[in-house]
C-alpha cells in the first residue's frame, strides 16, 4: 500500500506542494486537494476577485458597438419574437439596413448569432421598449425621450452585470480546464495562471464593453469544448460526446475563432493523451458535423461585401500599404500586442487608421519583433517534443493570433485590445508556470510562501487600480472617447465620436458661451478626423450639423456635398438636405422681396444645391435669373423644375413669356 501512495506523489525537493499523478480516470475522480490546492477554494477566490474587479461597471450605461448591436438592433429589441431572425443575418444587418445598405459593410461579416440572442432574451425579461412619442409637443418629446433613455440605461446596467457573471463563469471554466488537462499535474501554477488571466487590465474592453460578450462566450464554450471533448474520451458515454459537440456549436456561433478547434483539438489530442497523430485526427473528425453545419449557416446569412468596402481603409487597413510596408506593420503590431501583455498601459478602444503608421523594414521594433516571435517560435517546437506545459500555451498564443494578424485574413482592423482576449490566455499559462517554477526553487518554504503571496499581492494591486480605473473610462460613450482620445491622437474613429461627445455635451448646456465652446470642440475633433481620412462620412455628417449650431451654413453644405460625391445613401441626408435649403431660400425669398436679386441668385443656387430634387426651389432660382435679366440662366432652371414636375404651372408660365423674349446669347 505504501509502495502503492510513493508510485501515484510526486513531491517537488522542498515538499511545498504534492503534485498528484492524476489517474486516466481523472474527470471521475474526487479532488485530490484541500485548501489551496482544491478546485473550489481556487475557484471562490478567483470569482471573488473577478467580481472586485469588474463590479463598477454595473452603473455604466452604453458604449461604442453597443449601440449597434443592441440598442438600434430592431431584432434585439424584439425580443424572442427576433430570435429567428438573428440566426438568419449578419450581426450588424440591422444597422446596415438603417444605413440604406444593402451589402456587407464590414470585411468578411460578422455572424455571432449567441450574444444577439442572449441579448434577445434579456430584452424579453425586461420588457420590450414601448415609449409613447404621441404627444408631439417640445415638452411631450423631452418627456417621452428622457422615459426611453431611463429604461435603456436600467437595461444596460442589468446587461453588464450578467457580463460579470459570464465572465466569472468563464475564469472557473479556464481553471477546470488547466486543473485537469494543461497543467493537471501543477494544480498551484493552473491557479496562478487562471489568476493571471481573470485580472489581466487587457480584458476590459471585453468585460466593460457588453457588445463583446461574443468573446466571453466564445471562450467559454471553446473551454467547455476541450473539457467535455477529453471526457468523453475517458467516460466513452455518449452523453459527453453530445455535450462536447454541441458547447463546439455554441463556441462557433459565439465567434469565428472557434474555428481553430480543426487543428487545436487533434493537437490536444496528441499532445495530452499522448495518441498518434492519425488517431488524434480521426477522433476528432466527429467535431466537423458542427463546423459545417455553423459554415451553413453563415454563408447563407453573411452578405458579401462591396467594392467600395474593401477599398476603404476603415475596413481593410493595409489597403494605402505597400507589400513590404504591409508585412512591417503587422509584425510591428504583433509586438505592440506582447507589450500590452506585459504592461497595459495605456488602453485604448481603437487602433485603426492612422493610430499605427505604416511601417517598413527600417523600423528598429519591426525587428525586436522578428527576433522575438522566432524566439517564440523555436521556443514552442523545442517544447513540443517534451510535451511540456508552456510548449501548448504557445501553440495555443499563435494559433489564436495568427487569426486575428492580418496575415493570411483581414480582418478589418489593424489591432484590438479584445482581440487578443484568446491568446492571452496563452501568455496567463506561460507566466503562471514560471511564477510556480519559480516559487519551487525557493529552498525555504515560509519565504517562498511570503514571496510568491508579495508578488502576487503586488501584481492583483497593479492589475486592480488600472482595471477599475479603466472600467470608469467606459461609462458612457463620451466619456470613452474624450478619454481615449488623449491616447490614441490619430485615430479616425476616436477622434470622430470625441467630437460627438462634445456635440452632445452642447445639447445639455444651457449657458450659450460653453454651448458654442463645445461645438467648436465638437467641429475641432471632426475636423482632425477628416484629416486624416477624408473619406469618413460620419465626420463630414457631425461636422455639418455643428456648423449649422453656431450658423456656419456654406462650411455646413460643403460638408453635405462631400457626403453626396462619396455617400449619397447617407441616412442623415434627407434632413440634412432640408434644413440647408430651407435656410438659403428664406435668405434667397428675403432677397428677392428687397429686389437684390444678385444676392437671391447666390442663395437660391445653395438651395438646390442642398435639394437638388426639389422643383419649387428650381423655380425660385429661375424667377431670380429673369428678374435679374440672366435669361439663359434662367431658362435652364426653369426647365430643371418642369423636369421634375412637368404639371408646375408658374415655372411653365414664365417660360412661355420668355418664348416672346429677345434672349442675347
Amino acid at each position: 500500500m505504501a509502495k502503492k501512495i510513493e508510485n501515484n506523489i510526486k513531491t517537488n525537493k522542498i515538499n511545498k506542494e504534492p503534485i498528484i499523478a492524476l489517474s486516466e480516470n481523472s474527470f471521475i475522480k474526487k479532488e485530490e486537494y484541500r485548501g489551496i490546492y482544491g478546485f473550489k477554494i481556487q475557484a471562490i477566490i478567483i470569482s471573488i476577485i473577478s467580481f472586485v474587479f469588474y463590479c463598477n461597471t454595473f452603473s455604466n450605461s452604453w458604449a461604442y458597438d453597443d449601440l449597434l448591436v443592441i440598442l438600434q438592433n430592431e431584432y434585439v429589441q424584439s425580443g424572442f419574437p427576433g430570435i429567428p431572425k438573428i440566426l438568419m443575418v449578419d450581426a450588424f444587418e440591422s444597422y446596415t439596413r438603417s444605413q440604406n445598405e444593402e451589402s456587407n459593410q464590414l470585411t468578411g461579416g460578422r455572424y455571432r448569432p449567441l450574444s444577439l440572442i442572449t441579448f434577445a432574451v434579456e430584452q424579453q425579461f425586461f420588457g420590450l421598449d414601448r415609449t409613447n412619442f404621441s404627444d408631439t409637443t417640445k415638452a411631450g418629446q423631452a418627456k417621452a425621450y428622457q422615459i426611453r433613455k431611463n429604461k435603456l440605461d436600467n437595461d444596460m446596467h442589468i446587461r453588464h452585470v450578467i457580463n460579470v457573471l459570464l465572465y466569472i463563469l468563464s475564469v472557473i471554466a479556464l481553471l477546470y480546464l488547466l486543473r485537469t488537462i494543461v497543467l493537471k499535474d501543477y494544480p498551484l501554477a493552473a491557479f496562478l495562471a487562471t489568476l493571471i488571466f481573470a485580472i489581466h487590465p487587457i480584458h476590459t474592453e471585453v468585460v466593460a464593453n457588453v457588445k463583446s460578450r461574443d468573446e466571453i462566450l466564445s471562450l467559454l464554450f471553446i473551454c467547455t469544448t476541450f473539457i467535455m471533448s477529453f471526457k468523453y474520451l475517458e467516460t466513452k458515454k455518449i452523453k459527453d460526446l453530445v455535450f462536447a459537440i454541441c458547447a463546439y456549436f455554441l463556441a462557433l456561433l459565439s465567434k469565428e475563432y472557434a474555428v481553430a478547434f480543426v487543428f487545436l483539438l487533434p493537437f490536444s489530442f496528441y499532445y495530452f493523451k499522448k495518441y498518434s497523430i492519425k488517431q488524434s485526427i480521426l477522433k476528432s473528425l466527429i467535431y466537423l458535423i458542427p463546423l459545417i453545419l455553423y459554415f451553413v449557416l453563415r454563408t447563407s446569412a453573411v452578405k458579401p461585401t462591396t467594392e467600395i468596402t474593401e477599398g476603404d481603409v476603415m475596413n481593410n487597413p493595409y489597403i494605402l500599404a505597400s507589400f513590404i510596408e504591409k508585412q512591417a506593420t503587422e509584425i510591428f503590431v504583433l509586438f505592440n500586442y506582447i507589450k500590452l501583455l506585459f504592461f497595459p498601459h495605456p488602453l485604448a478602444v481603437d487602433y485603426t487608421f492612422n493610430q499605427i503608421p505604416y511601417v517598413d523594414f527600417s523600423n528598429l521594433i519591426v525587428w525586436v519583433s522578428l527576433i522575438i516571435h522566432a524566439g517564440l517560435i523555436y521556443w514552442m517546437f523545442k517544447l513540443i517534443k517534451k510535451r511540456h506545459p508552456i510548449g501548448f500555451a504557445l501553440v495555443f498564443y499563435f494559433t489564436f493570433l495568427l487569426l486575428i494578424s492580418n496575415i493570411f485574413v483581414n480582418i478589418g482592423s489593424p489591432m484590438g485590445e479584445r482581440l487578443i482576449y484568446h491568446s492571452s490566455v496563452g501568455f496567463a499559462i506561460i507566466i503562471g508556470y514560471l511564477l510556480y517554477i519559480g516559487y519551487t526553487k525557493i529552498k525555504q518554504p515560509i519565504t517562498a510562501n511570503w514571496i510568491l503571496f508579495g508578488a502576487m499581492a503586488l501584481i492583483i494591486s497593479a492589475s486592480g487600480f488600472k482595471t477599475i480605473t479603466r472600467n470608469r473610462d467606459w461609462q458612457c460613450n463620451s466619456v470613452l472617447f474624450l478619454k481615449d482620445v488623449e491616447n490614441v491622437p490619430n485615430s479616425v474613429i476616436v477622434n470622430s465620436n470625441a467630437g460627438t461627445a462634445w456635440d452632445e455635451i452642447s445639447v445639455n448646456t444651457e449657458d450659450t458661451v460653453k454651448k458654442k465652446e463645445a461645438v467648436l470642440n465638437a467641429i475641432k475633433y471632426m475636423s482632425k478626423a477628416i484629416s486624416i481620412n477624408n473619406r469618413y462620412m460620419s465626420a463630414y455628417a457631425n461636422r455639418a450639423l455643428a456648423y449649422t449650431k453656431i450658423g456656419e451654413m456654406d462650411k455646413a453644405l460643403s460638408d453635405y456635398d462631400s457626403l453626396l460625391k462619396y455617400y449619397p445613401t447617407y441616412p442623415s441626408i434627407p434632413v440634412m438636405s432640408n434644413t440647408l435649403a430651407m435656410y438659403y431660400v428664406n435668405l434667397g425669398l428675403i432677397a428677392g422681396k428687397e429686389n437684390r436679386f444678385e444676392d437671391a441668385i447666390i442663395n437660391f443656387r445653395k438651395c438646390t444645391q442642398a435639394a437638388p430634387n426639389n422643383p419649387d426651389f428650381w423655380y425660385n432660382l429661375g424667377f431670380a435669373y429673369c428678374n435679374n435679366k440672366q435669361y439663359p440662366e434662367g431658362r435652364r432652371a426653369l426647365e430643371n423644375a418642369l423636369r421634375l414636375n412637368p404639371n408646375h404651372g408658374p415655372a411653365r408660365n414664365i417660360l412661355n413669356q420668355l418664348n416672346g423674349v429677345q434672349i442675347i446669347q
